[in-house]
C-alpha cells in the first residue's frame, strides 16, 4: 500500500542517514552482546556439565539450575530446552574427546598403536564421567546427522580411515574400504563400551584388558 511504502522509504532514510561512524558502533555492540551472550552459554554450558557429572544425568531443569546457581529461565533462555542443554554438554563433550582423538591419532605409530590409543581415550572418557556420557547420549539417534555423537563417529571415522587404508592395502584388500571399516569399528567400540559400562561392576573387565582385546579383535580382522 502506499502507506507502507512510505514507512519502509522513510526507514531506509534514516538508515541511510546514520554515519559510518555510527554504523560502526552499532555493529561494534551487535559483536559484544554477541560475544557476551557466547561466553554466558559456554560458562553455563560448563557449569551444567560439572552438575550432571555429580549429580546423575536423571537431574530436571530446576535441579540442574539450581546446581549452578541460577534460575530455570535463565537456563531456558540460553537453551530453549532439555534437549537444547543436551546438545550443548554433547557439543562440549564432543570438542573434548575429539581434540584428545586427534591428538593420540598423529602421536601413535603403527596402526595397532593408533587404534589402541584411540579405544583408550573413547574408554577413559566414558568411565571416567558415565552420567555426563549418559546424559549427552540419551534418546539420541546416530543416525540422525545433527546429533553431536552422529559428528563424532564422523571425525572419528575420518582419522582412523588413513590408519585402516594402509593396513588393509598391505594385506591385499582394497583401500576403498577404509571408510566403511572405520565406521564400523566406532559402532562396535561405542556399543561394546556401552555394555561395559553397564556391566555389574564385579564382573567387569579391567578398563586395559577390555581395551587391548578390542584392539586385537579391530586390528586382526583387517589382516584376515
Amino acid at each position: 500500500s502506499p502507506m507502507s511504502r512510505v514507512t519502509v522509504d522513510a526507514q531506509s532514510a534514516n538508515e541511510a542517514a546514520k554515519s559510518p561512524l555510527e554504523v560502526a558502533m552499532a555493529d561494534g555492540r551487535s559483536r559484544r552482546w554477541d560475544s557476551h551472550r557466547a561466553a554466558r552459554r559456554d560458562e553455563l554450558t560448563h557449569a551444567a556439565r560439572k552438575a550432571i557429572h555429580h549429580g546423575g544425568p536423571e537431574l530436571s531443569m530446576d535441579e540442574i539450575a539450581a546446581a549452578i546457581g541460577t534460575s530455570k529461565s535463565i537456563v531456558y533462555r540460553y537453551f530453549s530446552d532439555r534437549s537444547g542443554l543436551q546438545t550443548a554438554v554433547g557439543e562440549a563433550v564432543l570438542r573434548d574427546l575429539g581434540s584428545a582423538l586427534e591428538e593420540v591419532s598423529h602421536q601413535a605409530g603403527e596402526p595397532h598403536e593408533a587404534v589402541k590409543a584411540m579405544v583408550t581415550v573413547y574408554l577413559e572418557m566414558i568411565s571416567t564421567s558415565p552420567a555426563v556420557y549418559a546424559f549427552v547420549t540419551r534418546s539420541g539417534d546416530v543416525a540422525d546427522a545433527t546429533t553431536p555423537m552422529r559428528t563424532l563417529a564422523h571425525d572419528a571415522a575420518d582419522l582412523l580411515a588413513p590408519v585402516f587404508a594402509e593396513v588393509l592395502q598391505a594385506n591385499g584388500h582394497s583401500r576403498a574400504l577404509a571408510q566403511t571399516w572405520a565406521a564400523g569399528v566406532i559402532g562396535f567400540v561405542r556399543g561394546a563400551a556401552e555394555v561395559w559400562l553397564h556391566a555389574d561392576a564385579a564382573s567387569r573387565l579391567d578398563l586395559s584388558d577390555l581395551t587391548e582385546a578390542m584392539t586385537d579383535w579391530i586390528c586382526k580382522g583387517m589382516q584376515a
